[in-house]
């Protein structure tokens, strides 16, 4: 059965910690199996509302499993530098301990092994639902429609995903591929935001990161501001295109999406 995993938000820079194939030379691999389940608990609260309670990818920040920087980190070396001052967007967390950062290191050596133990394996055979029922699905209760078309935008898309790639792309969109930008176009899976000051003229763009204190866009123009928060002043409205897709993840059942699955498969 396919695991769901619920993104969080918190967009850190993509070339910190991007998702590539390391060299071997890079590739410590090495980790304390005992430290692993110490090190998800320190992970968690720390990191998993931007890169996922797996490390996997969240809402907004990249898999970890597949990062170059934590494939050449030696035992918590490197991510402990990063992790104590912060770099381009990402937070400084300059009270996680010593103990915590190596504990939290050999989680993510673990979840790059396990990255590579699932790439090098046969992919298990997911197409074993009904497209005729993912079709209806798609079409009625998933509310796939009101967005997609098999004619327009999915035209063609299962030329270009594997069933497996498809499945991840509606499950976690964002982790999958939605943060967009590869080409260097616009990045339409972006979330927007629009602040509003008490004494001044809204201003929108696109959300670079958002936390209880302060909150950063990006605006058309490419210009960054940051505005601090107290409460909820200013007032803070964030707009999410992929809503609809975590919106789904609350109903959809194992069945449904076996189903939508088999259907997204025959879109070549």
């Amino acid at each position: 059965m396919p695991l769901l995993s619920k993104p969080y938000s918190l967009i850190v820079a993509a070339f910190l910690f991007g998702s590539a194939v390391a060299p071997l030379s890079a590739q410590k691999g090495t980790y304390d199996p005992a430290a692993v389940p110490r090190g998800k608990e320190a992970f968690g609260p720390a990191c998993g509302f931007c890169h996922g309670l797996s490390a996997r990818g969240g809402d907004g920040g990249p898999d970890l499993a597949r990062s170059l920087f934590v494939m050449g980190d030696d035992h918590g070396k490197q991510l402990g530098e990063i992790l104590k001052t912060g770099r381009n967007g990402m937070p400084a967390f300059p009270d996680l301990t010593p103990s915590q950062v190596s504990d939290m290191a050999s989680f993510l050596h673990e979840r790059v092994e396990a990255a590579r133990a699932r790439e090098s394996a046969t992919p298990p055979n997911i197409i074993v639902g009904d497209a005729k029922d993912g079709l209806a699905y798609f079409n009625g209760a998933g509310k796939c429609s009101g967005c997609h078309s098999a004619t327009g935008d999915l035209k063609g898309i299962a030329s270009r995903f594997e069933p497996v790639a498809l499945q991840d792309r509606f499950l976690s969109p964002r982790a999958g591929g939605g943060r967009g930008g590869r080409g260097g176009g616009p990045n339409r899976a972006a979330k927007t935001v629009k602040v509003t000051p008490p004494n001044g003229p809204a201003v929108t763009g696109t959300l670079m990161s958002v936390s209880d204190f302060a909150v950063t866009l990006r605006e058309s123009d490419g210009n960054r501001r940051t505005f601090t928060r107290e409460g909820d002043v200013p007032k803070v409205e964030i707009t999410d295109p992929l809503q609809a897709h975590y919106d789904l993840l609350r109903r959809i059942t194992d069945k449904d999406i076996h189903n939508l699955t088999a259907y997204l498969v025959t879109l070549k």
